[in-house]
């Protein structure tokens, strides 16, 4: 309809409302004057009135039910304690209640799908109660080393060789008994179907994106694989070929000449590549490269092997300070009160720094004869107020509970809503950690997209370990007591024992790959003469005085570090206080500060995640051998 059609109809429309309400007070006039009814005028008639014709504007009404929308669905195993998840794709919004609907449940990266490897124990063998005790000292060595290189291991044993419809076949062929063992690793293995087979000696000797490991992660095998001059070390393959390699191996007339399953299968089904990242501990390599261990072992077996793993878990270790060799970078965001909030964090990282145990510390893995060996603690600790993404670089953090850093900050536990409202800035951490980063002109919804990034990616996992303050055990002491032990050394090094528990601990080892030492030695280079213990401030035995400052910056005194324990064991406790008053602080400071807390929340279901998706694959392991089951203790 044209615009001054349209105007002309609302004139019309307006000038007849006019004139019925003129009629209807005329009306009501005469009616309440009867008497001079006969005097007043007749009214003239008004003339008809066109119809208004209806408009068809096509408009959408702006009323609409609004209705709830569902919380995705709760996932299996997704919660732990107090922590709750939703593993999606779309991890990395700022806000995970966006996705959730859920103020408590955070999004979190899915899983990565971990790739079978298998060992085979040969248990047709009678061992004595200490050569069980070894072999699982082994088998747990083997076990965390390609856990936490991103690989499900499993051990497998006759049981699963018996399984195969060839293991009737193997005793008539009269083969020697060691390649029987073989033959039967492999039947093992087809039963299992895809996946890599390894020997127990065989580990993975390198970083987490080492271009072979990215390559055996995939599972992805055109042809039966096996690795150049480590022998029967490792195999990868489908169970297509693993089948037809076996059976055209078993219809060989020479079969009981060969020594091994090598000689056995025809080169023409292999496909040979580089172990550049693999480690094979085998007899000829022990002999040539390792002849202590060697020689220990044809010595007394089980001593020897106790050396051997030893070794085995030096050099996982050794790899990794080498892999990091601009140092360790303990995160300590607002300095000014945070000693005691970092303190765990750096305990542990001394323990990463400190060098292994072994009967050879200055060898080097028979794969990278090259390394830097570790002589002395040499690593480089650092205490950065800022996250830096770099690939030499390993980082350890604590991330604290918003109440928690309001707490610190201000000295003292008695905060108000007027306070905290006034007197704080928003998402002080969160800007510090990510300032190195994105700088200062970013907001806090980008600042937590870049913290989740380096704790849950690929590469950031790799190279990161991010706790909250409530993942370590409550009551872990501050100050390290020193005790003096006896050395090759004129004078006598202090020892620091950790103040970690031992199932702590574990999981710990199970995600670097290798046993962590369980206490630092203070070595005492440009110390003088005698280092006496009381020459050294308490929490940095055995660090020299010039170096002090790279420790801590914040260098606070010793009835200051005791305040800041005494706040957060406070802080610690309100978190999870049912308290009315102390919720309501912790809810006002929670929503304060949407940003820390988001990453707090994250980084606490990150753990969570991580420590149950072991659990979980233990519980699953329990009942077969090779296995501590989930800490039950089982053995075959």
């Amino acid at each position: 309809m044209a615009p001054t059609n349209f105007r002309t109809l609302l004139i019309v429309a307006a000038a007849a409302l006019t004139a019925l309400f003129i009629l209807s007070s005329s009306t009501r006039h005469v009616a309440s004057n009867a008497a001079h009814a006969a005097s007043i005028p007749s009214i003239p008639s008004i003339p008809s009135i066109p119809s208004i014709p209806s408009l068809d504007l096509n408009v959408p009404s702006t009323f609409h039910w609004r209705t709830s929308a569902h919380k995705p669905p709760v996932q299996k195993n997704s919660t732990s304690g107090e922590a709750s998840w939703y593993s999606d794709w779309r991890w990395l919004n700022p806000f995970s209640s966006s996705l959730t609907l859920d103020e408590e449940r955070i999004v979190l990266p899915p899983l990565p799908e971990r790739p079978y490897i298998y060992t085979y124990l040969d248990t047709t063998v009678k061992r004595d109660k200490q050569t069980q005790e070894v072999d699982k000292e082994i088998i747990a060595t083997w076990r965390r080393a390609w856990w936490a290189k991103g690989f499900r291991p499993v051990v497998l044993t006759q049981a699963e060789a018996m399984a195969h419809p060839l293991y009737p076949s193997l005793k008539p062929k009269g083969m020697p008994h060691a390649l029987e063992v073989e033959f039967s690793r492999w039947l093992a293995w087809s039963h299992m179907g895809t996946g890599l087979l390894a020997d127990l000696y065989c580990l993975p000797m390198g970083a987490y994106d080492d271009a072979l490991l990215i390559h055996l992660r995939r599972g992805q095998f055109a042809q039966l694989t096996r690795f150049e001059a480590i022998g029967s070390g490792l195999f990868a393959g489908e169970k297509s070929h693993i089948d037809s390699a076996v059976q055209d191996a078993l219809n060989d007339a020479r079969l009981s000449s060969f020594n091994s399953i090598t000689d056995a299968v025809k080169s023409s089904l292999f496909r040979v590549e580089q172990p550049t990242s693999i480690a094979y501990y085998d007899s000829g390599t022990l002999q040539k490269r390792y002849s202590a261990i060697a020689n220990a072992i044809l010595v007394d077996p089980v001593k020897g092997r106790r050396h051997l793993n030893k070794l085995m878990i030096s050099h996982l270790h050794i790899v990794w300070q080498n892999t990091f060799s601009s140092g360790i970078e303990v995160l300590k965001p607002l300095p000014a009160h945070t000693t005691a909030l970092v303190e765990p964090s750096l305990h542990l990282a001394q323990l990463l720094a400190e060098c292994p145990e072994t009967l050879l510390p200055s060898s080097c893995p028979p794969n990278n004869p090259k390394c830097t060996p570790c002589v002395g603690s040499k690593m480089r600790i650092t205490h950065p107020e800022a996250f830096r993404n770099a690939s030499s670089l390993y980082t350890i953090a604590t991330v604290p509970h918003p109440y928690t850093m309001i707490t610190l900050n201000n000295q003292t536990s008695d905060v108000t809503i007027k306070h905290i409202r006034r007197n704080t800035d928003r998402d002080r951490w969160i800007h510090s950690v990510t300032r190195d980063v994105l700088g200062d002109g970013r907001g806090a919804p980008s600042r937590v997209i870049a913290l989740k990034d380096a704790v849950a990616s690929e590469f950031g996992r790799a190279r990161s370990l991010w706790f909250t303050v409530e993942h370590f055990p409550p009551n872990i002491a501050v100050d390290i007591t020193a005790d003096r032990v006896p050395t090759n050394d004129v004078e006598e090094r202090p020892v620091d024992k950790t103040p970690f528990p031992e199932n702590w601990l574990e999981d710990i080892d199970w995600h670097f790959g290798f046993l962590i030492p369980r206490t630092t030695v203070s070595h005492g280079e440009s110390m003088n003469p005698v280092p006496l213990p009381e020459r050294w401030s308490k929490g940095q035995q055995g660090v020299p005085a010039d170096k002090k400052k790279s420790y801590d910056p914040a260098d606070p005194t010793e009835n200051q570090q005791k305040v800041e324990a005494q706040l957060l064991k406070k802080a610690r406790d309100a978190i999870n206080s049912k308290d009315k008053q102390l919720r309501l602080m912790r809810d006002v400071a929670e929503k304060w500060n949407l940003a820390d807390l988001e990453a707090w929340r994250f980084v606490r279901a990150f753990r969570a995640q991580s420590v149950m998706e072991r659990d979980v694959f233990e519980e699953e392991e329990s009942a077969y051998a090779g296995t501590n089951g989930a800490r039950k203790g089982r053995w075959w």
